[in-house]
């Protein structure tokens, strides 16, 4: 149950609940900003969704004053590239990485094409695999995310069974090292 001094603090924390989410989340980046803390944008359940538009529109103009600041980015959909410019725009000054979230084998070339071309600029990018993948699916998905230039992967076996948990993170590790992951140093920042 929730109670009534909780649902005004909601309403402040969470950026999607407010009328304008951009301006939400710019300030809300605005304060990490001022606090020198990292910044994240974007989780599994609710992934960062570009602006459409221009450049101008984005909330993430406003870091493009600031220097030396750690930007991190899960998303979940290839329009992260309309924002491509500014995104290398801000890892010239900071620290910037993008991570794509695959769920399901549904639309993965589209968003392996945007690994691949945040890769080609320079951007640290890693890849996050759905967990309900049997093990030729993890080779043909660490092969892709290989070719595309992703930096890292992971695998979110959070929904699974504690047992089938184990035996997928203990296949997985040994699959991530033969395929070369993690890479040398990524990004610019």
């Amino acid at each position: 149950m929730i109670r009534q001094a909780t649902l005004p603090l909601l309403f402040v924390l969470s950026p999607a609940l407010h009328p304008d989410p951009a301006a939400a989340l710019e300030r809300k980046l605005r304060k990490a900003v001022l606090r020198r803390e990292p910044i994240s944008l974007g989780t599994v359940a609710e992934p960062y969704e570009p602006v459409g538009g221009r450049r101008e529109d984005s909330p993430l103009r406003t870091l493009l004053r600031e220097e030396e600041l750690e930007i991190s980015i899960t998303t979940a959909t290839p329009r992260i590239l309309r924002e491509i410019d500014l995104l290398v725009d801000l890892d010239r000054r900071h620290s910037v990485a993008v991570r794509m979230v695959l769920a399901g084998t549904e639309g993965m070339g589209p968003r392996m094409s945007a690994v691949r071309e945040l890769a080609a600029e320079g951007i640290a990018t890693r890849v996050l695999l759905p967990a309900g993948c049997g093990e030729e699916a993890l080779r043909s998905l660490l092969e892709e995310a290989a070719a595309a230039g992703a930096w890292d992967v992971e695998i979110n076996a959070a929904p699974l069974p504690r047992a089938a948990r184990t035996a997928l993170l203990d296949s997985f590790r040994c699959l991530r090292l033969e395929y070369g992951f993690p890479r040398g140093a990524a990004g610019r920042g």
